[in-house]
């Protein structure tokens, strides 16, 4: 039991020891903040292309929409999607 402590108590110091020399030496962090500058360069790239697809998105569904009261207005149909844009209701014109 007490040879299990210790060489878990050894082997966490080495890895102490690695992960300092690892992360500590000037050629390391240079390239992990490359790593890092990809990385963020990529997120933005995502980010626009998301942007420009959740808009286009946004054109289409207010195209369907003024395409379903058109449709209702067609039919003699009072089409009102309420304040907030989600409650529906038709009803036939009097």
């Amino acid at each position: 039991m007490k040879t299990g402590i210790i060489l878990s108590l050894a082997g966490g110091y080495v890895l102490g020891k690695a992960g300092n020399f690892i992360f500590g030496s000037q050629t390391a962090r240079k390239v992990y903040t490359q790593l890092a500058t990809g990385a963020l360069i990529a997120k933005d790239s995502i980010m626009e292309s998301v942007e420009k697809i959740q808009a286009g998105a946004a054109d289409i569904t207010a195209d369907a929409k003024e395409n379903v009261e058109r449709y209702y207005a067609q039919k003699g149909i009072v089409y009102d999607r309420g304040t907030d844009g989600t409650a529906l209701e038709a009803s036939e014109e009097e």
